[in-house]
């Protein structure tokens, strides 16, 4: 079975990390960080909103409408044209130039910030595990778990669905930000941006590595579960490209079978971390984990083993926008 086979197959949803694992303890700070609880499906009355765009087609966004580009088409020498105006045609060559693309793409994005009192809101689907916590993923392509997040703008409260009833809570300051306002207040120099993540990551960056590993980390969480304002997501992109060890990784599919690039790092030498873009328009569209090598874990509650080749994480961002109340969808 090839990757793209396993990925077609592949649904996943974030599972608990294991006590003694250092990679789990990351795991599990960015997963508190972004907030995320899972919700059940729920019939709601739709809006106006503001859509951001989100996967292949999407291309562009207006107020209470979704601008959908299906291709650039060609010019009328033959050419392809870019499906993103100003942004290059053909394939990249490399890791930093398909991030510099999507920052181009993210700078070209229409965008009218969120009032205080409107919400974020963020729709991904992810497939479980086998059984096992923070093991590998079922192979049964139907079993999957939605999450539905709402997050105030002034970052006041955050909404989820449980058993259909719209559950609020209250927010604490996380790493990375999950606030729009203190979003927005960020770098918008890349440095200055990954700067600011090597000093706000605490105790799990023990040495250069370690810093590289979790900015890494942290700068997809931010991406996956946030709408981040053009410049500050343009800085995200271009703030990965400054951490060493980024590759390209060519002809991967999202959790929704869409084509995708793949960008990766290897983290604590078995475990390759990827984001994935939208090939075409250079969207962000989800997060991919697979073991390239075989590992054990022991801790108090006995012996964990990852086997080479076991998908872990593979999460696809189906929506994000900004709603007027929470538990209102796209």
């Amino acid at each position: 079975m090839n990757d793209l086979d396993i990925l077609r197959e592949a649904w996943a949803e974030p599972a608990p990390p294991a006590d003694t694992s250092r990679t789990a303890a990351r795991t599990a700070l960015l997963e508190r960080a972004s907030g995320t609880t899972k919700a059940r499906r729920s019939r709601l009355p739709r809006f106006s909103v503001r859509l951001v765009a989100v996967g292949a087609l999407a291309a562009a966004v207006a107020i209470g409408v979704t601008v959908v580009q299906t291709g650039g088409g060609t010019d009328e020498h033959g050419r392809p044209r870019p499906v993103v105006p100003g942004i290059p045609t053909g394939p990249v060559a490399d890791a930093s130039q398909a991030l510099e693309r999507a920052a181009l793409a993210a700078e070209a994005r229409p965008f009218t910030p969120p009032r205080p009192d409107q919400w974020i809101y963020v729709e991904s689907q992810s497939r479980k595990s086998r059984g096992k916590p923070n093991g590998a993923l079922s192979k049964n392509p139907h079993d999957t778990a939605v999450f539905r997040n709402w997050k105030r703008a002034d970052g006041k409260k955050v909404a989820d669905l449980e058993d259909g009833k719209l559950r609020f809570a209250g927010t604490m300051p996380t790493t990375p930000p999950s606030d729009y306002a203190t979003l927005a207040a960020l770098p918008t120099d890349p440095s200055a941006l990954l700067h600011w993540f090597y000093k706000e990551m605490g105790g799990l960056g023990d040495n250069e590595e370690e810093r590289y590993d979790v900015a890494y980390g942290m700068l997809g969480t931010m991406l996956r579960d946030n709408v981040l304002p053009p410049r500050t997501e343009a800085a995200a992109f271009r703030a990965i490209k400054q951490i060493p060890g980024v590759t390209l990784v060519k002809g991967r599919v999202d959790a929704a079978g869409r084509p995708a690039l793949a960008l990766g790092r290897l983290s604590e030498g078995w475990l390759h971390e990827e984001l994935l873009l939208d090939p075409s328009t250079y969207a962000y569209l989800g997060e991919r984990a697979v073991a390239v090598k075989d590992r054990t874990s022991r801790g108090e509650g006995g012996g964990h083993r990852d086997k080479k080749g076991d998908l872990l994480t593979l999460t696809v961002r189906l929506k994000a926008g900004i709603v007027d109340t929470a538990g209102q969808r796209l």
